[in-house]
């Protein structure tokens, strides 16, 4: 039933990111590129305000209520209410890009300020169904807004073509969604409830909403910084190489939102170190299936999807791969950092990256150009990962040096009886 759960989920995931993935094609084909160029600014928004809301309520739910199944009325209250307070303090902000926007996208920009609340509160009645172990609800809501969103778009897309009306049906898609989820869930948001949850929970939810916005800060100024020594077709060779192994990482991202619950509940048992290999294992087969195939992409297929970017991109393949191995092991040891609510070891591995991040891909892109600063890019994670693994290792090291220590301060009976445990 576990592993059917996980599938679930991680279908969930796959469904959202795809239609996603669809909603800003069908824009694409329809705006002109100033028009595109304004809704990718402010879709970029949306996503990032998303992120934020999934650091400071989603990863906070996973690792603090998965373990009790169905939550209390209050909580279940509580987490949409804080989802409502994330949107009435991120809207004005999209409202604001509305008008220092042109003219001619601010209708875009407004479309998407008004999808904002609707998208942040499906996201977190996705988190909510997951975390009580009901995935299944998750998948059915983000398949309802797939298809009525997709359809529309097209249907929309072929008869006015209007980029405003097309994201009009996204969102409109995301409120048909959440509809059906308060219905499913039986919940209504509440901002007394938000308010209390927020308080309870602002650790660990702060500490991960700061690891998300560091690196989402070093990962947002590197590159505007890179167009200095780099040039802007540099930093779209970089972005382009990085479009070519984007699937891995919402890959990632679902198995780490689908498994954290699971660890979680079988924390302290056996089964705890199963599902970390299991993921681990996972996570490198994916990683390995896809790094092959982009490697082996041949170059008509590469000049299909990057266009003119695949000349330089085709090159910085290499140094990205590496990237992606590397985030294998950085991927685990987060999802066991959040699982036994490691905070401190994940603040640091993060904390690393984010300043690694900054720094070197400027000092290398100077020294080796965009080959330079890419490899920089994955020395960065494998750094991190080294730093994390090598600081867990010492923490286990000390926490079983106080556990013997204590354990010749008692009883030796009981000592025999601890010692039995722990080797079960």
């Amino acid at each position: 039933m576990a592993r059917l759960s996980r599938y679930v989920a991680f279908g969930d995931q796959a469904v959202s990111s795809i239609s996603n993935f669809v909603a800003v094609a069908i824009t694409a084909n329809v705006a002109t590129p100033g028009q595109f160029g304004q809704f990718s600014l402010g879709y970029a928004g949306l996503l990032l305000f998303l992120g934020a809301q999934r650091a400071l309520i989603g990863e906070t739910m996973l690792v603090k209520y998965s373990a009790a199944g169905s939550l209390k009325a209050p909580v279940r209250r509580g987490v949409l209410g804080a989802s409502v307070l994330v949107a009435a303090a991120t809207v004005p902000l999209l409202l604001a890009g509305a008008f220092v926007a042109d003219q001619s996208a601010r209708l875009i920009w407004f479309v998407i300020a008004a999808s904002l609340p609707f998208v942040l509160l499906q996201d977190t009645l996705r988190y909510l169904f997951i975390c009580e172990h009901r995935p299944w609800r998750a998948l059915l809501i983000d398949a309802v807004w797939a298809v009525l969103s997709i359809t529309s778009m097209v249907a929309v897309a072929s008869t006015t073509g209007a980029v405003w009306a097309v994201v009009l049906c996204w969102g409109g898609g995301a409120a048909a969604a959440l509809v059906l989820g308060l219905l499913l869930g039986r919940v209504l948001p509440s901002l007394r409830d938000g308010r209390r949850w927020l308080g309870v929970n602002r650790n660990p939810g702060l500490r991960y909403l700061g690891e998300f916005s560091a690196l989402n800060a070093s990962n947002f100024v590197v590159l505007y910084l890179l167009a200095l020594p780099l040039g802007a077709a540099g930093v779209g060779a970089l972005r382009a190489a990085q479009l070519l192994f984007s699937p891995l990482n919402t890959a990632f991202s679902a198995i780490k939102m689908a498994v954290i619950p699971e660890l979680v509940r079988s924390k302290g048992t056996a089964v705890f170190r199963m599902r970390l290999i299991e993921t681990a294992v996972v996570v490198a087969a994916m990683a390995g299936l896809w790094g092959a195939a982009v490697m082996l992409l041949p170059g008509s297929i590469g000049a299909l999807v990057l266009g003119a970017s695949w000349e330089a991109a085709s090159g910085l393949r290499l140094p990205y791969l590496v990237q992606y191995v590397a985030m294998v092991p950085y991927t685990v040891l987060l999802a066991y950092y959040r699982s036994v609510q490691a905070n401190r070891l994940s603040t640091l591995m993060r904390a690393v990256l984010a300043l690694l991040t900054l720094v070197l891909p400027l000092a290398l892109a100077y020294a080796g150009g965009t080959v330079g600063a890419a490899w920089a890019f994955a020395l960065a994670v494998a750094a991190a990962v080294v730093v994390g693994g090598t600081a867990t290792v010492v923490s286990r090291s000390r926490s079983r040096s106080r556990t013997e220590s204590s354990l010749h301060r008692t009883d030796p009976a009981e000592v025999e009886l601890r010692r039995a445990a722990d080797a079960r």
